[in-house]
């Protein structure tokens, strides 16, 4: 997360997924902080984004919105996707795939 404290109100998209099976973690790592530069930073409203792994190779991006109206249309400019982000979902079993916005107050 950013260096300076979030004052409410704001927005955590949470999203966890897996990796198809062979992905290789160092390569997808690359290419998410790829997408996080190219794609997700450069959206309305954009805050900061995390990224983590648990022990059962469950991954974790948190993103940091202004609102949750943010959050929302970050999705709807994927037809302006740069190749990092075809590729990066090309790494994620989308079967294991969930999203959730949360308001923070």
């Amino acid at each position: 997360m950013a260096s300076t404290e979030l004052t409410p109100p704001y927005a955590i998209e949470i999203v966890n997924y897996r990796l198809v099976e062979g992905a290789d973690r160092d390569r997808f790592l690359e290419i998410n902080h790829a997408v996080g530069a190219e794609f997700t930073g450069a959206q309305p409203g954009f805050l900061s984004r995390e990224i983590g792994r648990a022990d059962d190779g469950t991954w974790l991006i948190a993103v940091y919105w202004e609102s949750s109206e943010h959050a929302r249309n970050s999705i709807g400019n994927i037809e302006k996707i740069p190749p990092s982000v075809e590729t990066y979902m090309a790494s994620i079993d989308r079967a294991t795939l969930t999203r959730s916005i949360f308001e923070v107050a």
